[in-house]
């Protein structure tokens, strides 16, 4: 008995140290696995990271490109801001000379129209009295016009604009007269009398009015 008792025991232990065997065989090959799985995820995860590394110094010199052009599109928009809003100023300086410059024009056009329109009248009632008024001297005409105006109850100060037309159109014939003409010539185109000089300045002025909404116009456009 005793010494099937002995053989039992090793038999027993001879069992144990088979199982204790191939387990440490299995964990030796568990951890030969586990180990080069390792190698090849530390393997992946630096390609991995060298290609994201690549990609941060890509993406890096991207930013630069465009902080630099941003900073040239600043600049542009900055001068173009600078540009617009000289443009803008010279726009409202010209919109303000057009304005001013149509409204005398309008104002000159309707004072020379009722201004015609009152010698209309005198010329029906005594034509060969204007028709005597000699054209080439302005202070002569200027007189006989203020006796026809006055006459008419012209208001006083379209009156005043009428004579300043008719002297700044003597002025301007003066200026544009050949050197040494003489100054009673400035009218001397005006042979019909003094309602043909009104005539020509209303239609100079209504010239000019037309010419300079033109110009707006195609400013505008």
């Amino acid at each position: 008995k005793v010494i099937d008792l002995i053989d039992g025991l090793a038999a027993k232990v001879t069992a144990d140290g088979e199982n204790e065997a191939k387990a440490y065989a299995e964990y030796i090959e568990w951890c030969d696995d586990a180990s080069t799985n390792s190698k090849f995820a530390v393997e992946d995860a630096t390609k991995q990271q060298e290609k994201l590394e690549a990609k941060i110094g890509e993406l890096t010199s991207d930013i630069s490109v465009a902080d630099s052009k941003i900073g040239e599109l600043a600049g542009a928009i900055s001068t173009g801001e600078k540009e617009l809003s000289d443009a803008q100023l010279i726009r409202e300086k010209e919109t303000a000379d057009f304005a001013a410059g149509e409204k005398e024009l309008v104002d000159a056009v309707d004072t020379l129209g009722r201004a015609v329109g009152v010698l209309q009248k005198e010329m029906s009632k005594n034509p060969a009295a204007l028709a005597q008024v000699d054209t080439t001297k302005a202070d002569k005409m200027l007189e006989a016009l203020s006796v026809v105006l006055d006459a008419a109850s012209f208001a006083s100060t379209d009156k005043h604009k009428l004579q300043s037309l008719l002297q700044a159109q003597q002025e301007s014939s003066d200026d544009d007269a050949e050197p040494g003409a003489p100054a009673a010539a400035a009218y001397k185109s005006h042979t019909g009398g003094i309602f043909d000089v009104l005539e020509d300045l209303k239609e100079k002025a209504e010239g000019q009015l037309a010419d300079l909404r033109k110009a707006e116009s195609n400013t505008k456009h």
